[in-house]
């Protein structure tokens, strides 16, 4: 009897055991199942929302990095203002952390360009200088650097000046903004400090006509600044203003004009130079700058001059002749300059003739007649030049 009431307990909890591993069988595949289809719908889920939620969580960084700066900004430029009494040191120290944080530190760097030490107003003018290369080399808007760069223009120090117009430089503004403040002051003490320090305000504006330039930018503003410069009484400004008005690509009326005199320029640098850029710029614009160039040479007194403008106008036709276009324009004072009083001038406009390959009919009756010049380079020259003449044809 025991035995056959264990038998029986046995049976019921093997019944009840199965059972119960059938239900859980069951529930475990529904649950299974009921999970596949939540992970389903919510992966499509993500799929729509995902995107969303992820542009308005990037909104809402850039808003919070933004009034954090601004908090910032707010705070350091409060706090400047109560070093005024603390030593140098400590001042020194402020304007390094000013420079690490970045933008957010410009307002307070402003202020310390106030400050009595020239040092501590030179190294604030390196850290604006350093914050505004690093924001424009990033993609930054630095425009508060730039600006905050002109107040130290006004500077009474030749070394807080010249600092201020070296990271000007560096740091390049081309924004609408910068420039509005940048190029007029620039302009307005281009005849200061030392002829070093007046190159550099040259090298400033050039830099950024030239990537106004490569914009296709209005130039027209630093190409006259420039031309205002010719007058420096420096022979290494008035060389690089000429260099610069090259490298923005200002050929105009208004540049060759400046750029002609110059030929007859005290020293030799800025002649050469002249003639160069005269030549680089007037291929482009020959019917631009021939009669300018004409009206000089008729009218310059110094042979020296007139032999440079011989030059500018044999290359230029040179450039006419290669792109097969008439050469009459600059053959015809190359005819007038083969007459010239200074032998120089003569021997100069038969080896230009020559060197162009004209084919002028005139031009070769004109260098025939030179063969009984009374000059023997000039001789030489005019015989030289019918030979190559001759053998272009």
């Amino acid at each position: 009897m025991l035995i056959q009431k264990r038998l029986i307990q046995t049976v019921k909890t093997k019944r009840w055991f199965w059972i119960t591993t059938v239900v859980a069988t069951v529930l475990l595949g529904f649950g299974i199942s009921q999970l596949l289809q939540f992970q389903e719908a919510t992966a499509e889920s993500e799929k729509e929302v995902l995107p969303q939620l992820t542009a308005e969580l990037d909104t809402l960084k850039a808003e919070y990095n933004a009034q954090q700066a601004r908090w910032q900004s707010n705070l350091l430029a409060q706090v400047a203002p109560t070093l005024t009494d603390e030593p140098t040191a400590v001042k020194r120290q402020f304007v390094d952390f000013l420079e690490e944080i970045g933008s957010p530190g410009t307002d307070a760097l402003v202020f310390m360009l106030q400050d009595p030490s020239r040092s501590i107003r030179r190294k604030a003018v390196e850290a604006l200088g350093e914050i505004g290369e690093d924001a424009r080399k990033a993609g930054k808007n630095y425009d508060t650097a730039a600006i905050a760069l002109t107040t130290a223009l006004k500077d009474d120090s030749p070394e807080v000046f010249r600092e201020a117009v070296q990271e000007l430089d560096d740091v390049a503004p081309t924004s609408a903004k910068s420039l509005a403040f940048v190029v007029p002051a620039l302009i307005e003490v281009r005849r200061r400090g030392s002829s070093n320090t007046r190159d550099d305000i040259i090298d400033a504006l050039g830099r950024i006509g030239e990537a106004l330039a490569k914009n296709g930018q209005e130039t027209d503003t630093i190409r006259d600044a420039l031309i205002l410069s010719m007058d420096d009484d420096s022979t290494k400004v008035r060389t690089n203003v000429i260099v610069e008005l090259s490298d923005i690509r200002a050929a105009s009326p208004e540049t060759f004009a400046a750029l002609i005199p110059a030929l007859s320029d005290d020293a030799k640098s800025v002649r050469a130079r002249a003639e160069d850029v005269l030549i680089k710029l007037g291929k482009s614009r020959a019917a631009s700058i021939t009669p300018m160039l004409v009206d000089a040479l008729t009218n310059n007194p110094s042979a020296a001059t007139r032999g440079h403008i011989v030059d500018v106008l044999g290359a230029i036709g040179e450039a006419l002749v290669k792109k097969g276009e008439s050469d009459a324009m600059v053959v015809k004072p190359l005819l007038v300059a083969l007459t010239d009083t200074d032998s120089d001038v003569r021997r100069n406009a038969a080896d230009e003739l020559g060197e162009m390959r004209t084919q002028s009919p005139d031009a070769v009756t004109a260098l025939t007649h030179a063969l009984e010049d009374s000059s023997k380079n000039v001789r030489s020259a005019a015989q030289k030049a019918i030979r190559r003449i001759e053998a272009a044809k």
